[in-house]
């Protein structure tokens, strides 16, 4: 899922809000400094779903002719092979 910059940035203020909200939490820094933590957070997320899709679409490139050949459903297929590399990577979608 692509963000655009403003709306990570309100994400992240609702985040904080949040996590204010909460009556076991207390941040002891300064908001700004955790909600630029939680934009980082959002991008590194965002940053390593772009690799899995880079990677899902290498393998899919590489078995066009047989996806092909085989009538095979290509969103189905990309769906089933993002889920497998986001699970050997460790990433939850």
């Amino acid at each position: 899922m692509r963000l655009s910059k403003n709306k990570i940035e309100h994400l992240s203020d609702r985040i904080l809000k949040m996590i204010q909200e909460h009556p076991s939490i207390h941040i002891i820094s300064n908001n700004d400094l955790v909600t630029r933590g939680i934009d980082s957070a959002i991008f590194e997320n965002m940053r390593e779903e772009d690799e899995i899709d880079e990677e899902v679409d290498g393998i899919m490139r590489q078995n066009i002719h047989e996806i092909k050949a085989e009538e095979m459903d290509v969103g189905s297929l990309r769906n089933k092979i993002k889920r497998e590399m986001c699970r050997k990577h460790g990433f939850v979608l």
